[in-house]
Parts: C-alpha cells; sequence; structure tokens
C-alpha cells in the first residue's frame, strides 16, 4: 500500500508551475492577443532569459507564430505565455509581426475566379 503524500504531491503542484514560471505575474503591459504574431529579432543571444522564456523565443526563430501556438507547443497556459513574452519584448528579443492585410490580397482574377466557381456550383 502506497504512504500517502499529502497535499504536495506532484499531481498537486501542476497548480503552482505557471506562478512559479512568471514570479506571480498574471498580466503583461502588451495588448496580446491569440493570434498575435511573433517573431525572434536577430540581435537576441540565446541563453539570456530563463528555460520557458528561451523555449518561446527559440520557437519564434524561425516563422513567426502566435500566442495559441507558442502555448499549445510548449504546453503552457496562455497567460503564462504571454507574461513571457511580455518580458521577452521588454528586452527587445522579439518583434511584434505585423499582420499582413486584407486590403494586400485584393486579386481581382482570384476574386472573379470564385465567383465563376460560385455560379457554376449552383
Amino acid at each position: 500500500m502506497a504512504a500517502n503524500r499529502g497535499p504536495w504531491a506532484e499531481a498537486a503542484l501542476g497548480d503552482v508551475r505557471p506562478y512559479a514560471i512568471t514570479g506571480g505575474r498574471t498580466r503583461t503591459k502588451y495588448s496580446l492577443h491569440l493570434t498575435t504574431l511573433l517573431s525572434t529579432r536577430p540581435a537576441t543571444r540565446p541563453g539570456e532569459f530563463g528555460i520557458e522564456a528561451e523555449q518561446v523565443r527559440l520557437r519564434c526563430s524561425g516563422a513567426a507564430l502566435s500566442i495559441a501556438e507558442i502555448a499549445a507547443l510548449l504546453h503552457q497556459p496562455v497567460q503564462v505565455i504571454k507574461v513571457l513574452v511580455g518580458d521577452l519584448l521588454d528586452a527587445g528579443a522579439l518583434d511584434v509581426a505585423a499582420p499582413r492585410s486584407i486590403a494586400a490580397h485584393n486579386d481581382t482574377d482570384l476574386l472573379e475566379a470564385v465567383l465563376v466557381g460560385l455560379h457554376n456550383k449552383l
């Protein structure tokens, strides 16, 4: 029979870890949304940040990733990722990637082809 390990058993510590990762902080000064795209700034040196923040920085070094994608890849709550991203933005390690404008994709040939396709389906 296994000994009762009490309230500090490893399973109970799952709620403590996010608090420890962010140093108890739950908010950032930045307005970050689930779809905010982030990319690593080229001048950033590896190893300047804690393990979790470094993981965020490394994930954004290839292509721009959203807050939601980073949270899913690192198996962390979104709010934890937002706090870490805020720290990385403060340090100049990340850039908020400018979203592509819908107007920039206003290709009339594509729109006409879609319209023809829709008319053909009816």
